[in-house]
């Protein structure tokens, strides 16, 4: 059980998601011969580790497609015109497996510092410490630490460190983080989406996952934003507040439905994963009740949701922070995006997949940017800290709603799609290739979320 709470809260982090951007191959005016500069960079390839949660019986393949994006891209980067890779060597992508199992995270740890120059896409629910990380030792035993761009990052420790740079980025303002009451950002793009489009008197219930506090806290300070639009409790005001374990069956949704009935609810979210938003669905369907905004995050931007849910996932809204790669306008607006699609494979492209692309499109910039600075061989550990720490506005060459990467800050902006006959369809902005960025996109709340221990 307390292994499920932390998929949960995995799960639960990963859906509460650059103008730097260089050529895909930079190299020094000197045309040096590239040398071993650190470790994971020998004279002919660049190693890069991603960790991630995939071969476990509780939660069998959760994050496997943080893997399958680093693969598709070290096939894309390495198929560059001039010889491909980065800083004159080829990418090698190194998957650890973490297993959801603490000793097998603390073990991808220490194989990546041993054999590569930074972890890209880490996706692993058990990395709660970042002590091997920071006391990585470099080529010449300097402790440097290993350069992190997660994706999944479930302890404050690892969203806040100096040395991790989360493609997510944490709700919570890490100056806050040993203050009572902490600050939290929220995206609330979609809900002024609905509110303009259905009116400000949207009000109805919302269903937090609650297998660990840390889950239901992590729900509450993302999606629980909407509540406060414009201002405490003047957004889409809550008829009620429910928690439910991913275990529970559609008959503990019941009574979900039926306030709903009594509150003459227009509106529903679940915060959690997709099965949620399943049930909730069926259930609706089962007692008659109709809404004018059935919501959902990324995790119904799922073709699974779909399948899952049939007929009832008809009308459902599924936000993402991403450009929408089930849309084949959105992939010929934007080659990145159908260069994700196309080297991972359309059968294992998934919203966290887009994720762990991203980090490796925020390290191919770190890289590229020293190139320019340096030359193929200044490219190390220390220096990739460097540019990582320059790199604010960023959008994985748009494919990502805009974030900034070094202060940690999530971004205004959002996509958001619909179910239609079957399909998901982008309504809002319906133009491919672009997002919805209201200027008030992010609200602040303060909010006492680490006064006791999950």
């Amino acid at each position: 059980m307390k292994r499920m709470r932390w998929v949960a809260l995995g799960i639960a982090v990963a859906l509460g998601v650059g103008s730097m951007a260089a050529t895909a191959v930079a190299q020094s005016s000197s045309n040096e011969k590239p040398t071993a500069t650190d470790v994971g960079i020998t004279d002919k390839e660049i190693h890069i580790a991603v960790i991630a949660d995939v071969d476990n019986a509780i939660a069998p393949n959760l994050f496997k497609a943080s893997p399958d994006a680093l693969a598709g891209f070290q096939k894309y980067i390495n198929s560059k015109a001039g010889g491909g890779g980065l800083a004159g060597r080829k990418v090698v992508v190194d998957f650890y497996d973490s297993k959801l199992n603490p000793t097998e995270t603390r073990n991808a740890e220490i194989k990546a510092c041993e054999n590569d120059v930074a972890a890209v896409g880490t996706s692993a629910v058990f990395l709660t410490s970042v002590d091997d990380m920071r006391n990585c030792k470099d080529q010449s035993g300097a402790v440097t630490g290993l350069p992190d761009i997660p994706f999944v990052s479930t302890a404050i420790v690892q969203q806040c460190s100096d040395e991790s740079f989360p493609i997510a980025p944490p709700q919570i303002d890490c100056a806050t983080k040993d203050q009572h009451p902490q600050t939290y950002y929220s995206n609330v793009a979609r809900g002024i989406y609905y509110q303009q489009k259905f009116g400000k008197n949207l009000h109805g219930i919302y269903i937090f996952g609650n297998d660990s506090k840390s889950a239901r806290d992590s729900s509450f300070a993302s999606l629980g934003g909407l509540r406060d639009i414009g201002g405490t409790n003047q957004g889409i005001k809550s008829d009620a507040d429910f928690n439910v374990s991913g275990s529970d069956p559609q008959s503990a949704y019941t009574p979900f439905v039926q306030q709903m009935k009594t509150s003459s609810s227009n509106y529903a979210q679940c915060t959690s994963s997709y099965p949620c938003t399943v049930n909730l669905r069926k259930e609706a369907a089962l007692q008659g009740v109709t809404a004018k905004v059935w919501d959902c995050g990324v995790s119904c931007y799922d073709k699974q949701f779909i399948a899952a849910a049939g007929a009832d996932a008809e009308g459902e809204y599924a936000d993402t922070l991403f450009l929408p790669f089930y849309n084949k306008a959105d992939l010929k607006a934007n080659p990145m995006l159908a260069n994700y699609v196309k080297y991972t494979g359309q059968d294992k492209i998934a919203s966290f997949g887009v994720y762990a692309w991203a980090a490796a499109v925020a390290f191919r910039d770190a890289v590229n940017a020293q190139v320019k600075a340096g030359g193929v061989n200044s490219v190390t550990r220390k220096t990739i800290f460097e540019q990582l720490n320059k790199i604010h506005k960023f959008d994985a060459d748009g494919i990502m709603a805009p974030i900034d990467l070094a202060g940690r800050k999530l971004s205004n902006c959002s996509v958001t799609n619909q179910v239609k006959n079957g399909q998901f369809v982008r309504v809002e902005p319906t133009k491919p290739g672009t997002f919805n960025c209201p200027a008030n996109g992010v609200v602040t709340r303060k909010l006492d979320l680490l006064g006791s221990s999950s």
